[in-house]
């Protein structure tokens, strides 16, 4: 007897719950470094800038950006649900905000420029290479990440101007704070690999996470 699609929805449905209810959290700390640390701040506003968009430099200065890296499961099972909506990566006060953003494979990332000079944004990464060619304030263009990986993302304008987009297999992922701790939800039982990205390097170390609870990792070292 062929299941409808009812009921095929209904056994979908057990078999998230199931894999919810055996699903434990990952816990670790990275040991940030000064290189970590200098990422902040490291670009340099030209006059015209800094004159015409003097309220977009009040924005950055009191926008929360505190990621410093990030940390995911690099084994995933299959995601059952798409990913997410766009994110969002602004140009404001000659800086990208935020400076490192995580985002889902297959998730798209709108690039909106709120600076009042035109800025041409690009990446030559393996996981993704685009050229959005030159746009003014007020425009946004969008790529979609569909490769995982770490994508290394400048503006052929203003060469000082770089952020790091790490395109996560799943949404098991978490930003990494100046503290270097984090805190992976929602992973499923058993052993993983958990891949993390600093501005240091990367680091790699495998975990055995419980069906409730969580796993911590020791401290990881550049």
């Amino acid at each position: 007897m062929r299941a409808g699609p009812a009921t095929a929805a209904v056994l979908l449905l057990a078999l998230l719950r199931a894999a919810a209810a055996s699903a434990g959290t990952i816990t670790g700390e990275v040991l940030v470094s000064p290189a970590d640390l200098a990422i902040r701040d490291t670009s340099k506003p030209n006059p015209y800038v800094g004159q015409l968009s003097a309220a977009a430099q009040s924005v950055v200065a009191a926008t929360v950006d505190t990621a410093y890296g990030a940390a995911w499961v690099a084994d995933p099972a299959p995601e059952p649900e798409p990913p997410p909506p766009p994110a969002r990566m602004d140009q404001l006060g000659q800086r990208f905000v935020p400076r490192i953003l995580a985002i889902q494979a297959g998730q798209t990332v709108e690039f909106h420029n709120s600076d009042n000079v035109f800025h041409n944004i690009f990446s030559y990464s393996p996981p993704k290479h685009f050229d959005l060619g030159r746009y003014p304030k007020g425009k946004s263009r969008s790529v979609t990440f569909v490769k995982a990986g770490v994508v290394q993302v400048y503006c052929d304008i203003h060469s000082d101007m770089r952020a790091d987009i790490i395109v996560a297999p799943t949404r098991r992922f978490a930003l990494i704070g100046r503290s270097g701790r984090f805190r992976i939800e929602n992973v499923p039982a058993g052993p993983h690999t958990v891949k993390v990205w600093m501005p240091s390097g990367e680091r790699t170390a495998t975990v055995d996470v419980p069906a409730k609870g969580a796993a911590s990792l020791p401290p990881l070292e550049p």
